[in-house]
């Protein structure tokens, strides 16, 4: 999001710095909501990418720094209900013996996403000329995984 607020003009770190501590502090909120969510997680997936598809394309049309926060926060929410939904997903397949290594080849899967995504955006943005369209590129593949899980939840 620093780059995205210094392409939108913003400089001062102090304002740079507050904007990731809202969208931090948005993730937090999601892992909270996460826990007071009835039901398996499986069935919210759909919804969750979707709701971190609209906080990416939110970011990438931002023509403001107050849209771009509130696109960054819409992600960050998302993302907070999307990692341990994820992950209970996917220890719900294992067995208890197995969860731990599952656990460790997830964490190690999250984090080499992590070190991937970056370089992903900096060649979207190669190709498209702005790091906001690579930023809106990201939101319509979420909106793409939503869409891909919505349809096979319904057959």
């Amino acid at each position: 999001m620093s780059y995205l607020l210094d392409d939108l003009g913003v400089k001062a770190t102090s304002v740079i710095g507050l904007a990731t501590a809202l969208a931090s502090a948005a993730t937090v909120a999601g892992s909270i909501t996460f826990t007071k969510l009835s039901g398996g997680p499986e069935p919210r997936l759909p919804a969750v990418f979707a709701l971190c598809a609209a906080g990416f394309v939110a970011m990438g049309l931002a023509g403001n720094p107050v849209l771009l926060v509130a696109g960054g926060v819409l992600d960050c929410l998302g993302t907070g209900v999307l990692l341990p939904s994820l992950l209970t997903v996917a220890m719900s397949t294992l067995d208890y013996a197995d969860r731990g290594r599952g656990t460790g080849l997830w964490t190690a899967a999250f984090f080499g996403g992590e070190f991937v995504c970056p370089l992903v955006l900096i060649g979207l943005e190669s190709a498209t000329g702005a790091l906001s369209t690579a930023v809106g590129i990201l939101g319509l593949a979420s909106a793409g995984v939503a869409g891909g899980l919505w349809l096979a939840r319904r057959h």
